[in-house]
């Protein structure tokens, strides 16, 4: 606040010299290092890609190839509610506020004062009086970027908010393909659970004739225990089953930003696992494209800007800090003279800081800011060898859960087969029932591996998009 009404008016001269300084701020240079990315050599495509793959960009939310409303509307709503993507979003909220709070910085501050006081003293003759001050004015401060400090912390928060932004696809992205992997794991339990069940009541059937033979005296104790043995050996899956359905439920639930009970209604119905023909895996892209598509590798690249940007920050400390500040205003005695041309006056100078002796603190500050830049660099790699390698596993696994599946379908029928055989032959007495009970433990493996390989080629083939990241075109 001004106190004393002895100050001149502001000349052009000084706004002059004002200009001059403020065109010396917006020469300001950058202390941050430059950035080196990671960057290995590629190949022109995906060794493990199938047959006929192309080089294109995969599809576009790829779940919906299903033609499966639930799995459709499930993606929505956990695009919408799940707690992961909620949490990224108001990361990235946090950065934009951030981001406009260091573009203000790089503006003038403006306030308004306003007072008064009564004030006993001496005046230039040495008499003692008491007067009455107001005032009324604007304070300006302004610090001139002259070293790059707040145009580095300016970047870092850019940065930042690119990683927020990346953040956000990243969880998209992981959260859609959960939520299609455990509906697929969902319907895979349950076919798995179905297989169980019928294959329960067909060796139930066996027991029955079994016992049934004993009864007249044409079977034997042994074989009663053997079929009732495999009975209980079958009805022991089941309660696994059925734990393992409940908790799939609830995983489904909890993604889609639910309690863990609140989708059984909808999920309880057995429906078959939808097939894979129409979401057939023909479009994979190319390695250069994959590292620039897949956000978790947007991010670490932005988080690296924004390390590198810091380190510039911490960099400008070692120079000094140069800030422009005045007041214009009214100052008077009385109250009525407040708003008069001679009440006019104004403050205007500039403060330099510097820190010339600190034992080390700066430096300190500046090592820890080479490391963590150099720490989110080695982050960034291996980002990208990971998305390489979860790219080329996820690829190899479908490629060969394909051909699981089509075999395992050739042994469940071959089973099949062999269990209708030996049911008939010991019916009529040309085998024993050991043979029966082989050949049922063979059709109940072979049903089950196959439910299991078929939920298993379903799901690998999110676990390629989601490794893709392509096409993933969600809000």
């Amino acid at each position: 606040m001004i106190t004393s009404r002895r100050m001149a008016r502001l000349r052009p001269a000084g706004m002059a010299a004002l200009a001059s300084f403020v065109a010396a701020a917006l020469g300001a240079c950058s202390s941050a290092p430059p950035v080196k990315h990671f960057e290995p050599v590629l190949g022109a495509g995906f060794t493990n890609a199938p047959a006929g793959a192309k080089a294109e960009q995969p599809v576009s939310q790829f779940w919906r190839g299903f033609n499966d409303p639930l799995l459709d509307s499930l993606v929505e709503r956990a695009l919408s509610a799940n707690t992961d993507v909620r949490s990224a979003a108001a990361s990235l909220r946090e950065a934009r506020a951030l981001n406009r709070f260091a573009d203000a910085n790089l503006l003038p501050s403006v306030g308004v004062n306003a007072g008064a006081a009564r004030i006993r003293g001496p005046n230039d003759a040495g008499v003692v009086s008491t007067n009455n001050n107001y005032s009324a004015g604007l304070d300006v401060s302004w610090e001139v970027d002259l070293f790059g400090r707040l145009g580095d912390a300016r970047r870092a928060a850019e940065a930042n908010v690119l990683a927020g932004a990346a953040g956000v696809r990243a969880a998209q992205v992981s959260v859609a393909a959960e939520v299609a992997r455990n509906y697929f794991d969902l319907r895979g339990l349950q076919e798995q659970l179905r297989v169980a069940v019928s294959s329960l009541e067909t060796q139930n059937e066996a027991l029955k004739l079994v016992d049934a033979r004993l009864d007249v005296g044409r079977g034997t104790a042994l074989d009663s225990e053997r079929a009732r043995a495999l009975v209980k050996s079958t009805a022991a899956n089941i309660p696994a089953l059925e734990s393992a359905l409940i908790r799939t439920r609830y995983r489904i639930a909890v993604l889609c930003g639910q309690q863990p009970t609140a989708l059984d209604a909808e999920l309880e119905p057995v429906k078959a696992l939808p097939g894979l023909q129409a979401v057939e895996l023909s479009a994979v892209g190319s390695p250069a494209e994959l590292l620039r598509r897949r956000p978790d590798i947007q991010l670490a690249e932005a988080q690296v800007s924004a390390a590198a940007a810091q380190v510039g920050v911490a960099r400008s400390a070692l120079f000094p800090q140069v800030v422009l500040g005045g007041t214009l205003g009214q100052n008077a005695q009385h109250l009525s003279e407040l708003a008069k041309g001679p009440a006019y006056v104004y403050n205007l100078g500039a403060q330099l800081t510097w820190n010339l002796l600190d034992f080390g603190r700066i430096r300190a500050q500046i090592a820890a800011a080479d490391a963590r830049s150099e720490g989110a660099m080695i982050a960034y790699e291996r980002a990208v060898l990971a998305a390489l390698e979860e790219t080329e596993g996820a690829l190899a696994a479908y490629t060969r859960s394909q051909r699981q599946a089509a075999l395992l379908y050739e042994a469940a029928q071959s089973s099949e087969q062999a269990a209708l055989i030996a049911r008939e032959r010991f019916a009529v007495g040309s085998t024993d029932f050991l043979t029966v009970l082989d050949a049922e433990r063979e059709l109940l493996t072979a049903r089950d591996r196959l439910a299991q390989s078929q939920a298993g080629a379903a799901t690998t083939l999110v676990a390629v998009y989601k490794a893709l990241a392509g096409g993933w075109d969600v809000p």
